[in-house]
């Protein structure tokens, strides 16, 4: 059974659960709705969704996080609160740094990948969103008769691709790349990532000069943030 110690965001593609245990912090992904779950109690779990929530599993209203609840300003009232999380947890530990009367992006590499400008007094600075990876080519092949998605996801090393599909691999993530780049260079903020296609982009970078910083559990960390917040109210 679940305790206050347990945290669920339901993604667009996956589920993403924090559970504490001992003095330590636990991070998961699942498929949503798993079958192993199934005769879980979820009263007592706190969460949020981005996705759709299954009418078979009980969450109580009062546990869920909302877009008010995030102490950050200015923020568009149809913002996702995943990415509104991640902003904020990203936040609050560029913060505690030295440099923190910068601004920063927030960049969440899931099915969407959004970029996020938080400025240095914790407001909501617009953005932009692009398909993610696995969206970008799903969609090339349902909109093209003869594209097929691709099985086998390897980044090809090589920037020309004979293959079809290796090209359809190496141009959605040199699409990703391409907008990080161009993000930097008119900006030269610090950037902070997350999201499920982190360490591959993460990859692709590995021999530029980008301030990046990789913390794959900001969404959660967020929500563990303000729901201790709220309780201490």
């Amino acid at each position: 059974m679940y305790s206050e110690d347990n945290y669920l965001m339901i993604g667009n593609t996956r589920w993403h659960w924090a559970s504490k245990i001992q003095k330590d912090w636990k991070f998961f992904h699942t498929s949503p709705n798993p079958i192993k779950f199934k005769d879980k109690d979820y009263s007592k779990l706190t969460w949020a969704s981005v996705g759709t929530v299954p009418k078979n599993i009980k969450l109580c209203p009062s546990k869920k996080i909302i877009l008010d609840d995030v102490p950050l300003n200015n923020l568009p009232s149809n913002l996702g609160i995943d990415r509104a999380l991640a902003s904020w947890s990203a936040f609050k530990k560029y913060s505690s740094l030295k440099n923190k009367e910068r601004d920063l992006i927030v960049i969440d590499a899931g099915t969407i990948l959004s970029v996020t400008k938080i400025t240095s007094k914790g407001e909501f600075a617009g953005g932009q969103l692009i398909s993610g990876f696995r969206l970008q080519l799903s969609s090339m092949a349902n909109g093209a008769l003869n594209l097929e998605t691709p099985i086998d996801t390897t980044i090809p090393t090589e920037i020309f691709q004979y293959e079809t599909n290796k090209a359809m691999i190496r141009g959605s993530i040199n699409g990703l790349i391409g907008l990080i780049l161009k993000i930097f260079e008119e900006t030269k903020l610090p950037i902070w990532i997350c999201g499920g296609d982190a360490p591959m982009i993460l990859n692709e970078l590995k021999n530029t000069n980008i301030d990046i910083n990789h913390c794959p559990n900001l969404v959660l960390e967020g929500m563990i943030d303000i729901d201790k917040k709220i309780n201490s109210i």
